[in-house]
């Protein structure tokens, strides 16, 4: 040892260091390595990768700007007052009052969390007293402690499950609300096809509704666990130590957390917005999955299986990507917090332990004991206290990484929220084709007016698509009912589109739209949806088996209807009316379109609508059911290229395709002959 240390550092000293560095030197050294090669790591995660990541957000950006009237716009979730306004906004929708059913599971886990306080409280003397029986060799003593011991814990085991039990149902209580909220948002008429084919702000809504809120909430709800829980032993602790050892003792342990805590909050990675943009790559990865089946034939036959592989490929490439860098991030914040929680919460209650002995009133403490065992009593007993008070400080301060957390799911949560409620309002953002030319002509979302009417009227109705494409300027026709209307002109003329704007599926940007209710008008699709459910579904949806009894059908009525359509033989080979299938597999292309037809002839409206909808049907077939409509007073109005329908329509309408449409009678040929194939 140098010399220079001898002078200035006391020989006792010197010998305790050499003891200690002779019996650590490996550990020692292991330590260094160890910590050398984790900093090293870390510092490559966040120097090295950083630029990829914001690559990918800024990729994941623009790709997000090209349907979005903002642009240049960075993904940022903070802590801030947005915060806290969005997340009031949700609780108001998770705890709709105090006398809710999460409010009782809120106050039945703080009672839990203040007895299992309590228990940990009587765990740490109880501890003392273990040791100090050790310490005097009292045999009974001891075994007597150890029963005391075993009594605390199987009420403690208890409560931790009870807490874990209430923590989970509580997240299952507030995705519970937030579900149901959201269903009537979303399930609200018309809104899940804007949120999905007029608003371009929400890519992935499944993802938003179900993933998203159950995060949401099991974060809300651990939070609310992982607060709580040690400001409580930070209050009981607190005053437990300050009466055996006054206020220096926890007040040196909080002053040490104060200064980690402003550490830790200005090195903490930004997790809400790295959790924020992993919701959003993991949507778009299982969107391109669920693209596939959905298509899976159209993919088939283009061949096409490599192009979608590489897209695959590509995305998973970029998911991959952000989640190591997010793994680093959460390797250099773990590493911190496991020494700031773990390690030196220990060394903090240590340090605050010698107090007594080595303290200014270690003089007034030693007087006070007896024997060295009560001293051993002290120690155990004080430093379960500190150490458990200092691991609930190291809690609360690494608590602000879960805070971010539940700030990325309050903001994609909140988000839905605020696109659902303007879809609401009738406002929705797109990126529009050409916005000065729809300036110029006077066009303006909602710019037009509805009105209920009997009729159907379009009174100088622009056809214009929601990203602002001019299909037809100013359509003028009026349609009675018993005037069947057929609806000609080439593809992407606003055949569909016209149909759309009726329906009110898209906005109305000018002029005057009249139309009966929604109930009076009914949509058959070329290709028609079938629900899960029963056989006897498919041919009453939407209505509920209760609906159909109250409007006074029963399943020999509807047995007729299938009769008509030359589908009664599905009842014997399905397995009747309750036998639930999977419809879109089990029938063939013609047996969908002639359900969906008698699905028409059930609900009755006074006009349907029907887009290529017998394609797949025989022209005997085709007529009866053409025929069978206007005989119980149904107005068709129909888009198909099948010459041989026109007989059945008293009105035509022709659409060039370039925004010409020409509205009149229909005019038959004279060899009636050539409209049948």
């Amino acid at each position: 040892m140098p010399t220079v240390f001898s002078k200035e550092i006391p020989q006792e000293a010197i010998e305790a260091f050499e003891r200690v560095y002779a019996d650590n030197k490996v550990s020692w050294v292991l330590s260094g390595g160890l910590a050398t090669v984790g900093l090293s790591y870390y510092m490559y995660q966040t120097l090295f990768t950083k630029d990829v990541a914001k690559q990918q957000i800024q990729q994941l950006q623009r790709s997000k700007d090209k349907n979005s009237t903002k642009s240049n716009k960075k993904i940022k979730t903070a802590v801030d007052s947005k915060f806290i306004e969005k997340l009031k906004a949700l609780l108001k929708i998770a705890i709709p009052s105090i006398w809710s059913r999460e409010v009782a599971y809120l106050l039945i886990l703080a009672f839990f969390l203040v007895i299992r306080t309590v228990l940990s409280i009587r765990i740490a003397d109880v501890n003392g007293k273990i040791v100090k029986a050790i310490v005097n060799r009292n045999f009974w003593t001891f075994l007597l402690r150890i029963a005391t011991l075993g009594s605390i814990a199987i009420p403690a085991s208890f409560v931790n499950s009870w807490l874990s039990y209430f923590t989970s149902r509580l997240a299952l209580q507030f995705r519970t609300r937030l579900v149901y909220y959201f269903h009537d948002l979303y399930l609200a008429p018309m809104m899940y096809y804007q949120v999905c084919n007029i608003d371009s702000r929400i890519v992935n809504p499944d993802q938003a509704l179900t993933e998203t809120l159950t995060l949401w909430g099991r974060s809300l709800s651990e939070l609310y666990s992982n607060i709580t829980k040690p400001l409580l032993d930070i209050f009981l602790f607190s005053l437990k130590l300050a009466e055996l050892m006054g206020w220096e003792g926890p007040g040196s342990v909080l002053a040490y957390y104060a200064v980690s805590l402003v550490l830790i909050r200005v090195i903490s990675p930004p997790f809400g917005s790295l959790a924020a943009i992993t919701q959003q790559l993991e949507g778009n990865f299982r969107s391109s999955h669920h693209r596939i089946i959905t298509h899976s034939e159209e993919i088939a036959f283009y061949g096409g299986n490599d192009r979608e592989k590489q897209l695959l490929n590509s995305q998973y490439k970029q998911l991959s990507q952000h989640n190591k860098y997010v793994l680093g991030q959460k390797f250099g914040m773990g590493a911190f917090n496991g020494f700031l929680q773990k390690y030196g919460s220990v060394m903090c209650g240590y340090s605050v332990l010698g107090l007594p002995v080595f303290g200014s009133k270690s003089e007034e403490y030693l007087k006070t004991v007896e024997s060295s065992s009560d001293i051993t009593q002290d120690y155990i007993r004080n430093s379960s206290l500190l150490i458990n008070l200092s691991k609930a400080i190291g809690r609360i301060v690494t608590s602000y990484e879960d805070v971010q957390r539940l700030a990325g799911y309050t903001k994609l949560v909140a988000r839905m929220e605020d696109v659902l409620q303007d879809l609401h309002k009738g406002h929705y953002q797109r990126q529009k084709l050409n916005p000065e030319l729809l300036e110029e002509k006077g066009l303006m979302v909602n710019g037009g007016e509805r009105v209920k009417s009997d009729i159907i009227k379009f009174d100088k109705v622009s056809i214009v698509t929601p990203n602002g494409d001019i299909l037809v300027d100013e359509i003028e026709f009026e349609l009675q009912q018993g005037e069947n209307l057929m609806i000609v002109g080439p593809n992407g003329c606003g055949k569909s589109s016209l149909f759309r704007i009726l329906g009110g599926l898209w906005p109305l940007w000018n002029g005057t739209l009249y139309a009966p209710s929604d109930n009076d008008v009914f949509y058959i699709p070329q290709k028609p949806y079938l629900c899960v459910g029963t056989l006897r579904d498919q041919v009453i949806y939407p209505h509920s088996h209760s609906m159909m009894i109250e409007r006074g059908w029963t399943d020999e009525k509807l047995l007729d209807l299938l009769n008509q359509v030359k589908l009664k033989y599905l009842l014997t080979k399905q397995g009747g009316w309750d036998s639930i299938k999977d419809w879109f597999d089990v029938l063939s292309g013609g047996e969908k379109q002639r359900i969906a037809m008698a699905r028409v002839f059930y609900h009755k409206p006074k006009f349907a609508i029907l887009d290529e909808c017998t394609s797949a049907v025989s022209v005997d077939v085709e007529g009866y059911m053409y025929t069978h409509c206007k005989d119980i007073g149904i107005t068709l109005i129909t888009i198909s290229h099948r010459p041989s329908l026109w007989k059945y329509h008293e009105r035509k309408l022709s659409m060039d395709g370039r925004g010409g449409y020409e509205f009149g009678d229909m005019i038959l040929p004279e060899d009636k002959t050539e409209m049948i194939p």
